[in-house]
C-alpha cells in the first residue's frame, strides 16, 4: 500500500512523504480517518528527546532523524496479516500505539489497537486515546464528593480531567495556565476558578481559596517540574499527588513534603499500565463520553490536510490558543 506520512527530518522541520506499507503475518492495515497531535510529538518536533532517545519507552525504537511520527488516531480496517484473529476488514479501531497515525494508512498490531465503541462518533473515537487517559485518570484521581481540586494545565487533558472531577462530586475545580483563552473555555465548560499563572501566584491563589489549607486532590497535567513543584506545595496535608504527564527530563522535586505530610502519589497512565489494564479500561474511560456527560468537541480547535503538516505543527507548538490539533488525509 502506497501512503505519504508526516516524517520530521530536524528540529522545527517536519515534511510530507510517499512511502510504502507492506503488513506482516500478525499486523493490521488501517485508512486513516483522523489523526491528532499529542504534546509528546510537539516535544519530538521541538528537539525535546527522552534521554534513552526512545529505548524503554512507547516510543518503541531509537530516535533518528528521518522519523516518522503520531500516535493519536483511528480508522477503518483495510487488510489484515493471515494470523490476525480478533480484527477483520471494515473494522473501525483506535490506535494505542506509536505506530505513525500521521498518514493516509498506517499500520499496526492487534495489540496496538482497540475497537470503537459501537455508536461513538468516529472524529472523537479518533481521539480515544488521548481521552481514555484523561477520564481514566479522573476516574484513578480517588477524587471524592465535596473535594477540592487544583488541575496545573488546561490543555487537552486538563481540560477533561477538570470536566471529570466535576462530575464526580468535586465542590471546587480550580484551574490554572497561563493562557487566558484555555481557561476561559475551562470556565465555560464548568471550570469554578481560573487562574493565570503567568500573572497571579498560582500557589497563593489556590491558598486563598482553599482558607489556607490547600486542595484536597492535585493533578499534573502540564509536565514540567515547576508544575510538579506547585502540585507539591498546594495540596493539603494527607491529600492526593496525581500524575498524568510524561516528563522525559529528570527534575528536583521537595520529596521531603511527600514524606512529612504523607501525601499518596498516584500515577495515572493508562498507557503505561499495560496491554491488559489498557482493554479493559479503555470502553469504560469512553462511556462518559459515548453518553455525553462531557464536552470533547470544543477542545478540537484546529484541523488540518494532512498535506499542511508543517503549518499543522507550527500551529500546535506555538499557538497559545491551539488545544487539540488534528490532522485528516486530503482525500478523506
Amino acid at each position: 500500500m502506497n501512503t505519504r506520512s508526516a516524517c520530521l527530518t530536524g528540529i522545527n522541520r517536519i515534511e510530507v512523504r510517499a512511502r510504502e506499507l507492506t503488513i506482516g503475518p500478525d499486523e493490521v492495515l488501517v485508512k486513516t480517518h483522523l489523526a491528532g497531535i499529542c504534546g509528546s510529538d510537539k516535544n519530538l518536533y521541538s528537539g525535546i528527546i527522552p534521554p534513552s532517545g526512545g529505548l524503554n519507552t512507547e516510543m518503541r525504537t531509537v530516535f533518528a532523524y528521518p522519523y516518522f511520527l503520531g500516535h493519536e488516531g483511528g480508522g477503518t480496517v483495510v487488510a489484515v496479516g493471515e494470523r490476525v484473529r480478533d480484527l477483520a476488514v471494515g473494522d473501525r479501531v483506535i490506535s494505542f500505539g506509536w505506530i505513525e497515525t500521521l498518514s493516509d494508512y498506517f499500520k499496526g498490531k492487534e495489540e496496538d489497537l482497540e475497537r470503537v465503541p459501537a455508536g461513538m462518533d468516529m472524529d472523537l473515537a479518533c481521539l480515544g486515546e488521548p481521552i481514555g487517559c484523561a477520564v481514566f485518570s479522573g476516574l484513578m484521581s480517588k477524587i471524592q464528593l465535596g473535594d477540592v481540586v487544583a488541575v496545573y494545565g488546561m490543555g487537552f487533558a486538563g481540560q477533561i480531567m477538570a470536566q471529570v472531577a466535576k462530575a464526580k462530586g468535586a465542590c471546587q475545580v480550580i484551574g490554572v495556565d497561563v493562557v487566558d483563552g484555555k481557561l476561559a473555555l475551562a470556565k465555560k465548560l464548568g471550570l469554578d476558578h481560573a487562574i493565570n499563572g503567568a500573572k497571579d501566584d498560582p500557589l497563593a491563589a489556590v491558598m486563598e481559596i482553599t482558607g489556607g489549607r490547600g486542595a484536597d486532590v492535585v493533578v499534573d497535567m502540564a509536565g514540567s517540574a515547576d508544575s510538579v513543584n506547585l502540585c507539591s506545595a498546594s495540596v493539603k496535608h494527607n491529600g492526593i499527588m496525581v500524575f498524568y504527564s510524561w516528563i522525559t527530563q529528570d527534575i528536583t522535586v521537595n520529596i521531603s513534603r511527600w514524606h512529612n505530610n504523607s501525601l499518596e502519589v498516584i500515577n495515572t497512565g493508562l498507557v503505561h499500565h499495560g496491554i491488559t489494564q489498557r482493554t479493559l479500561w479503555t470502553p469504560l474511560a469512553l462511556r462518559p463520553v459515548l453518553q455525553g456527560q462531557l464536552q470533547v468537541e470544543p477542545l478540537v480547535t484546529h484541523r488540518f490536510p494532512l498535506s499542511r503538516i508543517a503549518e499543522a505543527f507550527q500551529t500546535a507548538a506555538n499557538d497559545p490558543a491551539a488545544i487539540k490539533v488534528v490532522v485528516e488525509p486530503d482525500n478523506r
